[in-house]
């Protein structure tokens, strides 16, 4: 989980409002770039099809060719790219990359005029330049089956009603003795046990970047982080996803499609995982099964019901390698995605996303992503942008929380590991 340079997620909330410059079609405007080619790498390998198939449209129009490569490691795929001298023109990257990378690598996207409609509030900045136009809004938390928990319980499911670790276990346990032996989807992915999964541990010190920063100063001079109250809140949690996994049998040998057919086929309720998961289940998903997302369960009545969502992908230009017309054509398909009712159109119906721009008309096309709104429109949403941490947190902190999975570390490890991580680093 990366944060991102955001001043406020009220803003968010105006995404949905068609308030901004009107859509413009395609035909309107077209230029030819006489046959160039752009690299596009792609770090959201759900939209990979769709992303193919929508670049090679605006190609044709333009006369461009795409190639168009997915990776689910930007950060390693960027470093290898531009050692070996073929940096991709675009890169849909995470945010942590642009504040890396952004002064360095990537064009300044500041005077662009989609700046003005989201890009401003929800972009990536360093240093006050803008460098990342956000893609997506995400929410990490827990996906669940409304229909398959309703079928058991012989009720209505109201996720507000099981906020905190007590009130959830005893729906877990109700869930079981109801034919339902483990309702909860545990990944083994290093991204998703070390950065959503305990990303919470940052993200809810507070709510607020001045939390997540006073959290680790505070490890960092040596206060336990075995007695922070989010810390021993997020090890309950975490031993009861251990408990009710569908996967315990070897959670590290999950499959994250079967994963998605699981909760798709309510074979489990909840599936420990964030708002992009929905291209991932639609292809088990009967029409008449209901879904939602929540976050999981808080101890502290302030951040209970609130879900951390934030622009989790931004779309970075090389200026390094790049020529000049490959970096204007580039700019033009943002321009598209942004403004012309075709690029509305990819964005939210194609690709599935919660879109940052408030010029946007197209609503949420998929239930997780309308029940992620109506915390948008509600307020009960944290993000605590600015706050930035090292771009290795995954991948350093990912196999403790594998290894604590499977018993191989205990809470006092897990509390060392952090204390470990932080004594080397400084957030950015």
């Amino acid at each position: 989980m990366k944060a991102k340079q955001i001043t406020s997620i009220a803003a968010v909330a105006l995404m949905a409002a068609s308030m901004g410059a009107p859509a413009v079609s395609a035909e309107e405007s077209t230029t030819d770039y006489g046959g160039i080619t752009l690299t596009l790498m792609n770090s959201k390998p759900e939209i990979q099809n769709a992303l193919e198939k929508v670049t090679s449209e605006w190609g044709a129009e333009h006369n461009v060719t795409f190639d168009v490569y997915k990776t689910d490691a930007p950060q390693d795929t960027l470093a290898q790219k531009y050692a070996s001298g073929d940096a991709p023109v675009i890169s849909i990257c995470d945010p942590g990359n642009v504040t890396e990378m952004g002064e360095e690598k990537f064009l300044d996207l500041s005077n662009e005029k989609w700046v003005a409609d989201g890009g401003d509030t929800l972009g990536t900045k360093v240093n006050g330049v803008l460098y990342g136009f956000p893609v997506c809004v995400e929410a990490a938390g827990m996906v669940y089956n409304k229909t398959a928990i309703e079928d058991i319980l012989g009720r209505e499911f109201v996720a507000d009603d099981y906020a905190t670790p007590e009130k959830f276990e005893e729906l877990l346990k109700e869930l079981r003795a109801g034919g339902m032996e483990n309702p909860i989807i545990l990944n083994q992915e290093i991204w998703s046990l070390g950065g959503h999964l305990l990303g919470n541990l940052y993200v809810f010190q507070d709510g607020t970047a001045d939390g997540t920063y006073k959290f680790v100063k505070d490890t960092q001079e040596g206060v336990p982080v075995k007695d922070n109250a989010m810390f021993q809140n997020l090890i309950t949690d975490l031993d009861m996803f251990i408990e009710y996994n569908i996967n315990k049998k070897d959670p590290l040998a999950a499959d994250y499609d079967m994963n998605a057919a699981y909760l798709a086929e309510g074979d489990a309720a909840f599936w420990v995982n964030g708002s992009w998961v929905w291209p991932d289940m639609q292809e088990y998903v009967d029409d008449s099964t209901d879904f939602g997302i929540m976050p999981i369960p808080k101890t502290d009545e302030s951040m209970q019901n609130k879900i951390y969502a934030f622009a989790s992908k931004d779309i970075a230009i090389d200026k390094e390698m790049a020529t000049e017309e490959q970096q204007k054509a580039a700019l033009e398909f943002l321009d598209w995605l942004v403004y012309s009712e075709e690029g509305q159109d990819a964005m939210v119906n194609q690709f599935g996303f919660v879109v940052a721009f408030t010029n946007n008309p197209n609503a949420p096309v998929n239930p997780i992503n309308e029940n992620l709104k109506t915390y948008i429109d509600s307020g009960n949403t944290v993000n605590n942008a600015p706050y930035s941490g090292p771009t290795d947190g995954n991948a350093v902190m990912g196999p403790h929380m594998q290894a604590y999975v499977v018993g191989q570390e205990n809470v006092d490890d897990l509390a060392k590991d952090i204390e470990d991580y932080w004594s080397t680093r400084n957030p950015k």
